[in-house]
């Protein structure tokens, strides 16, 4: 157990959750974080301000950190366990389970030689168990164009890693990223190509009164968005308000012009993601919220939209 004073304002940590439960662990430290060096990857999250914070959710946590960014400090309480290491480059997460009808009934084991230092992979864990798989690629990673998302890893250096946990291989990979090379033996589905499937659809359902004719009215969408990338960017409101989607890339499912209400628009203010409530959130935690469940085979998201739109 140990303790680490945070300075006010944004601290650049990503907490999220395991399945099996248990506290809240940083899942990721942004490059501008002040607690880079002091606060580690899999590091526990006891207590805030000596307040108990073991049973919180992630998203809990968050909006308590954030709650408190304006006060001059901040006492963190975390549990480390023995070993970990400060050189993690992996990300290991805990996302819902891939949806059946996604996994192919042929599968091929390749195998893929990485070079040493910082890898740039998310590692994730199914809750339905199976091997860990790779739920995201940094664009500086060495092994875009070479890893997928999606691929699940069966070992590392001929040693199998099937029964570890995403945890577990992240620090595996850490401890060897002094290693001139790592060998990865990855099982990868033959249709998988980790992109958005063009024939994907979306489809919405309008859960509030039809619009009326005052041009500042608004109402609520939610959007079964597809599984894969969405090609959207979100922003901050400079006034302190909802996030909101600020560009749609031209290769999004939603840029196409064929969903008509069923696609997220420009200014949609995003108000939940499958249930899970995201108004208090900025918009680097909602697009981690939704790169985690990219793999799922569907997202419900609530929107906010103006009927001017």
């Amino acid at each position: 157990m140990f303790h680490v004073i945070a300075p006010a304002g944004k601290l650049g940590v990503v907490v999220d959750t395991s399945p099996q439960r248990g506290p809240a662990y940083v899942a990721d430290l942004r490059e501008d974080s002040p607690l880079l060096g002091k606060v580690r990857l899999g590091d526990k999250i006891i207590a805030i301000d000596d307040e108990d914070v073991q049973q919180l959710s992630s998203i809990e946590i968050s909006k308590l950190i954030a709650r408190k960014s304006r006060n001059p400090q901040r006492k963190f309480t975390f549990l480390r366990e023995e070993g970990a290491s400060t050189n993690e480059e992996s990300v290991a997460v805990a996302v819902a389970p891939i949806s059946q009808d996604r996994k192919s009934s042929s599968e091929g084991m390749i195998h893929i030689i990485a070079p040493a230092g910082k890898l740039g992979v998310v590692v994730a864990t199914s809750s339905q168990g199976g091997p860990a798989f790779v739920a995201n690629l940094r664009e500086e990673s060495p092994l875009l164009g070479k890893l997928r998302r999606g691929d699940k890893i069966i070992e590392i250096d001929d040693e199998d890693v099937q029964q570890l946990s995403s945890i577990e291989i992240s620090k595996l990979i850490a401890r060897k990223s002094r290693n001139p090379q790592r060998k990865f033996t990855i099982l990868r589905e033959d249709d998988h190509d980790g992109t958005l499937d063009e024939n994907s659809d979306a489809e919405a359902e309008v859960v509030s009164a039809p619009a009326s004719s005052d041009a500042n009215s608004e109402h609520t969408i939610v959007i079964t968005a597809p599984a894969g990338k969405l090609g959207i960017a979100l922003q901050n409101s400079s006034d302190g308000g909802q996030p909101y989607v600020s560009e749609i890339r031209d290769w999004s499912v939603f840029s196409r012009g064929q969903l008509l209400e069923a696609q997220i628009k420009v200014n949609d203010q995003i108000l939940s993601i499958d249930g899970e409530d995201v108004r208090k959130l900025k918009a680097f935690h909602i697009s981690k919220i939704l790169a985690f469940k990219s793999e799922n085979s569907a997202r419900k998201i609530e929107v906010l939209r103006k009927s001017n739109q």
